[in-house]
């Protein structure tokens, strides 16, 4: 209805402004889809992990290599794969991403690792060119 305030008429303004943005869906249902996501992709990542692929990158590009697809529907990108090894960590379907500190170790044992067996090879190799030596 109408108003006239000092010759001036005006439709009155709604209580509420039209929302342009679909209705939100309820955050359970979101969260539900994304679990029963990480579910089904929990036993490939573990199998991906026993294959050698320990950081989250490395994960990434095997479930795309795989033909896998996000829970978005796209790719793995890196934050996708962080978000869904956390999930698996909180559901107790495995253990989560490797903090840093468990990276770094890991490449120190690597280097390590590499170390000896250079050094390994190295005395092989002389024992072979110099037998007297010993």
């Amino acid at each position: 209805m109408p108003v006239t305030i000092c010759g001036v008429t005006r439709a009155p303004t709604p209580s509420q402004p039209p929302s342009r943005s679909p209705p939100a869906t309820p955050a359970g249902s979101r969260r539900q889809r994304f679990d029963d996501a990480v579910r089904k992709l929990a036993p490939v990542i573990a199998e991906i992990r026993k294959g050698g692929h320990t950081s989250i990158a490395d994960i990434a590009v095997a479930l795309n290599l795989g033909g896998l697809s996000a829970p978005s529907g796209g790719a793995f990108t890196y934050e996708t794969t962080r978000r869904i090894l956390k999930r698996i960590e909180t559901l107790g379907l495995g253990p989560g991403p490797r903090t840093v500190s468990q990276a770094l170790m890991a490449r120190h044992d690597k280097d390590r690792a590499r170390r000896a067996r250079a050094l390994g090879e190295l005395a092989a190799r002389r024992k072979r060119q110099h037998p007297d030596w010993d």
